[in-house]
């Protein structure tokens, strides 16, 4: 997935309230593990020394050395300097205004890479000072800049709208930022005067520290118990291990790691619920002082998304809870449960031998899976496979999870913790595909549109996963393997649709409480959580007391709305790729023009290019037919092969 997203990045730098620590330092200090269930990877990484060059990111492509960093840096602190000699005087021409608007550019674009080599260097190994100093130093400049930036929008705004017109009219070099200055003027009724967004800007740290607050407390302070392994041996629970055991084909063994990590939350549950609540209200209080109606439509007011399309996603995904109840009563079926707990809904429903993938067959597969989107997707995508875009392996010290981040001067960088599995390949592709919209972005449109909107940024991935899944049917050697990819699939749209979905419509339902004056209380959250779980899951699902506590573990709730774009993005995807592998005239270059169209239209707008309308419920119920007809091949093939068990 995309850890860090350029536009947040934008938004921050025009002087909107979002702040880069808030963005940030929440995503590093928590891996983005417990909302996408990944499966485990193997123990006793090895040491970078250890692993050949070629499986290691380039850095030196940013900056060549430690030095050159800290003069990036210091550059970044001059230009902040000099970007506030602009202020006061972007209505007097078109030049001014034009000269603005490339000064914020420069700075932004300078910014973007001192942040990435921080952050890459940090990931690289996590116990390194130097590394981490770095990174907290980043992280007080991006403060620093977004404050000092923080009067931008509002100038603009003090100018007429019709003189901004016309100067767009009269020069031409002005006339690129026609979008984005309409994007400005749209956002009119809730920006701020220059000294409140000032002292909003500069509020940055405070806003952030629920967020940072959880990932520090979650990650060092909390104590889970010990448990036995399969071997009956001893071993520390902890967050990092918490898959493995989950995924383990010993049920005592997952069901021991399942209440042993959410009893430790529910043991806090009263600090953790206090760090949500703050959250909550940071947004409540954003959301009143920018003139919102909700908190949620100051959420999706920068990327211009309505409400509706949050409320459709939500309400016809929980329309369908059906199809997800038939799943659980088939995987309480086939896995030949008397009663199925949530800490049965991690392991594979059939006990077939996975073999090892080398990451090189991985990647030879994704290249020959991906030929139908064009010769000009391949050539790129072979090139950021050849020349160290991508950390491969899992070392020691090095950050968990899977993400895809550069900056408009640079190519991709992709972190992989790669272990040989059917998921490890899929998610190599996926992280693939957030590279190539990066890339045709950046090489297609002005800094100004180099970046895409959250909405939009996990489709290409997803695009791939689905051409790569239909690929791997067709070619699949056994009845087993064919099991194995259809589980697959119906896992992804479990995890990614249903399961995101809920996570959006909690995150909604803990913002309207608030809003509406209630206390976001331990027992508040934990019996809202339990009562959407009931409704997803069905009856079937036995709920243990334990359980409710997963709402104060999931570290994407300190974002600010964000879980719903995997739903709406894992539909979307779902329509294009179907279409692409059906040859439909259109298909792959209507996907080219989004990948290529970045920011340079509201997001929605640049979805519908590729042929998706998301106001509509149309791609999401065509998920959910995709669920069933998922289920019906895995039914059948399972009687097929399994007669006996059924």
């Amino acid at each position: 997935m995309v850890l860090f997203d350029r536009h947040e990045i934008r938004l921050f730098l025009a002087g909107a309230w979002m702040t880069i620590a808030s963005v940030l330092l929440g995503a590093a200090g928590v891996s983005e593990v417990a909302a996408t269930e990944p499966e485990a990877k193997p123990t006793g990484p090895k040491t970078r020394q250890q692993i050949e060059t070629r499986y290691k990111w380039d850095l030196s492509t940013i900056f060549d050395s430690d030095a050159a960093w800290e003069a990036a840096f210091k550059k970044v602190e001059s230009m902040t300097a000099e970007f506030a000699v602009m202020k006061g005087s972007l209505g007097k021409s078109a030049e001014a205004l034009r000269n603005g608007l490339k000064m914020r550019d420069d700075l932004g674009k300078q910014y973007e890479s001192v942040m990435l080599y921080a952050g890459l260097s940090f990931h690289e190994d996590m116990s390194q000072s130097a590394a981490q100093g770095r990174w907290d130093r980043v992280q007080s400049l991006g403060t620093n800049v977004g404050a000092a930036t923080s009067w931008f929008t509002p100038e603009v705004l003090t100018i007429d709208a019709d003189t901004i017109k016309n100067w767009i009219k009269e020069d031409k070099d002005l006339a690129v930022y026609e979008h984005a200055l309409d994007d400005i003027l749209r956002s009119k009724a809730h920006t701020l005067s220059d000294s409140e967004e000032n002292l909003l800007a500069m509020a940055g740290d405070v806003v952030a520290a629920p967020g940072n607050i959880f990932g520090q407390f979650t990650n060092t302070e909390l104590d889970f118990p010990k448990i036995k392994d399969a071997d009956g041996n001893e071993v520390q629970l902890s967050s990092a291990g918490y898959y493995k055991f989950i995924y383990s084909k010993d049920r005592r063994v997952r069901k021991d790691a399942f209440f042993g990590m959410h009893e430790a939350y529910a043991g806090k549950q009263n600090t953790i619920a206090a760090m949500l609540s703050s959250h909550v209200k940071t947004h409540v209080f954003n959301a009143k002082a920018r003139k919102y109606n909700s908190s949620l439509e100051a959420a999706l007011g920068g990327p211009n998304i309505p409400v509706s399309v949050y409320k459709n996603l939500v309400e016809t995904v929980h329309a369908n809870a059906p199809r997800l109840h038939r799943y659980v009563a088939m995987r309480k079926r086939i896995m030949n449960l008397d009663e199925i707990h949530r800490y049965d809904l991690y392991v594979p429903m059939i006990e077939v031998e996975e073999s090892d993938i080398p990451y090189d067959d991985a990647v030879g597969t994704i290249l020959t899976a991906l030929q139908p989107l064009g010769n000009d997707y391949i050539t790129t995508l072979r090139n950021g496979f050849e020349n160290r875009w991508i950390d491969v392996y899992e070392t020691k010290n090095k950050r968990s999870g899977a993400y895809c981040w550069g900056a408009y001067t640079t190519h991709p960088f992709l972190l992989l913790n790669y272990g040989g599995t059917m998921n490890d390949r899929s998610t190599a592709a996926h992280e693939m595909g957030h590279a190539m919209h990066s890339w045709f972005t950046t090489h297609s449109q002005p800094y100004v549109y180099g970046d895409y909107a959250t909405f939009c940024a996990e489709v290409a991935s997803t695009v791939n996963e689905v051409i790569l899944a239909h690929h791997l049917l067709n070619e699949a050697k056994s009845d087993d393997e064919r099991l194995l990819l259809l589980q697959q699939q119906i896992e992804g749209i479990r995890t990614t649709v249903f399961r995101q979905t809920m996570f959006a419509e909690f995150e909604l339902k803990i913002h309207e409480l608030s809003e509406a004056g209630t206390p976001l209380t331990a027992e508040t959250l934990r019996k809202t959580y339990h009562d959407l779980v009931a409704d997803y899951y069905g009856p079937e699902m036995i709920l243990d007391d334990c359980a409710d506590a997963e709402c104060l573990r999931i570290p994407h709730f300190y974002r600010n709305f964000y879980v719903y774009t995997y739903a709406t993005s894992h539909c979307a995807a779902t329509n294009i790729g179907r279409r692409v592998i059906e040859g439909e005239a259109g298909a792959v270059d209507g996907l080219m023009k989004f990948l290529s169209a970045g920011s340079s239209k509201y997001p929605l707008d640049v979805l519908k290019l590729a042929g998706v309308d998301m106001t509509t419920p149309k791609p999401i119920e065509d998920t959910m037919e995709l669920f069933s007809e998922l289920l019906d091949q895995f039914e059948t093939l399972y009687a097929k092969t399994h007669s006996k068990q059924m």
